[in-house]
């Protein structure tokens, strides 16, 4: 008896352990312009940088990040928006700058205004007649607030690892 648990908690642990190490990899984009270090904890020296609206594999744990050709560890997590979690998803701006409303109209009071090519989330479970509820990122710090029209943003979960979401009117 003690052979076959023996067994099966081995059997166990080769099944569970590959899931719970990729777990902790994630597809985020990247809110700001960042610097890529050889080492952990912003140590070693900078091997390269992703910009913002770079679509990343992120590992939560370790902070080892990959996109193109760059490999290394950021030195901060803050200034990233994970491509989906629950009901949000990681969008772009489109417009050159974008009204934040209060509410989700046009005539609403106006909260801020987002740049062009800045990373947001959006919330598609909560849209209310073409209208994202979202959470911008200021100074590494999300904010839960606003609506903006759906039609000047572009959701970027779909959008594969090494992806460059920025947008131009040309």
């Amino acid at each position: 008896m003690k052979k076959i648990i023996l067994i099966v908690l081995m059997a166990a642990i080769v099944v569970i352990g590959p899931v719970t190490t990729q777990a902790t990899v994630m597809k985020e984009v990247v809110t700001q312009k960042q610097n890529v270090y050889s080492k952990q904890n912003g140590q070693g020296s900078i091997v390269g940088y992703i910009y913002r609206g770079s679509v990343i594999k992120y590992d939560s744990v370790s902070k080892r990040t990959i996109y193109r050709n760059v490999n290394g560890y950021l030195n901060t997590g803050y200034y990233l928006a994970p491509a989906v979690t629950g009901g949000w998803r990681a969008a772009v701006v489109t417009a050159g700058s974008l009204n934040l409303r209060a509410q989700p109209n046009a005539s609403a009071k106006i909260i801020t205004t987002l740049s062009g090519n800045e990373v947001i989330r959006v919330n598609i479970s909560a849209m209310k007649n073409g209208w994202y509820s979202i959470a911008y990122n200021r100074a590494g710090y999300w904010y839960w607030e606003g609506w903006v029209n759906s039609k000047y943003v572009i959701r970027v979960d779909g959008f594969s690892y090494d992806s460059l979401a920025q947008f131009s009117t040309l």
